[in-house]
């Protein structure tokens, strides 16, 4: 306010749009208004950072607390996450256990399994040579269970390969 003494009248107080400081860290272009100080914009506190969460405490200010929240670095072979205010990537395991594929990833389209021809194990005993054909593991060649006796009749079992039976 402003006061003046009028004579004759005497003491006159009036409003006035000074600065002043109402006080509050959250507010900006703080005036008076109509005897009272109002702050004329909010302060915003952004600072463009996913991993923070922005908010104003009126005692002191624009405050950015680290959060755990999602975020994003464009690349599909990583997993982000928010650790202490920052974006970290962690590389992703680009593994589906198949040895007839060759597992790698691409940062545009994520895991990427392509077959391959390589060496693998159908689980059958009583074949060799097994290869890796269209993503699954084929049966190589029948195993000879021959063994030129002629007292012993031979087999193969699957799960313990090749057998000779006396007959």
């Amino acid at each position: 306010t402003d006061e003046s003494c009028v004579s004759g009248v005497g003491c006159q107080v009036s409003y006035n749009a000074l600065p002043c400081d109402d006080g509050d860290a959250c507010t900006l272009d703080d005036a008076c208004d109509e005897g009272l100080c109002v702050g004329a914009v909010a302060l915003t506190c952004d600072d463009d950072n996913v991993c923070t969460d922005d908010l104003c405490d009126p005692a002191v200010g624009c405050i950015f607390s680290p959060n755990t929240a999602e975020c994003e670095d464009g690349d599909a072979c990583t997993s982000t996450g928010c650790v202490e205010g920052e974006c970290f990537a962690f590389a992703i395991a680009c593994d589906d256990a198949n040895p007839c594929t060759d597992d790698a990833c691409d940062p545009s389209a994520g895991c990427v399994f392509s077959p391959n021809a390589a060496p693998c194990d159908d689980a059958n005993a009583c074949t060799l040579g097994d290869l890796c054909s269209e993503g699954a593991c084929v049966a190589g060649e029948a195993l000879d269970c021959a063994n030129d006796n002629p007292c012993t009749d031979e087999s193969c079992d699957p799960l313990t390969g090749c057998a000779s039976t006396p007959n």
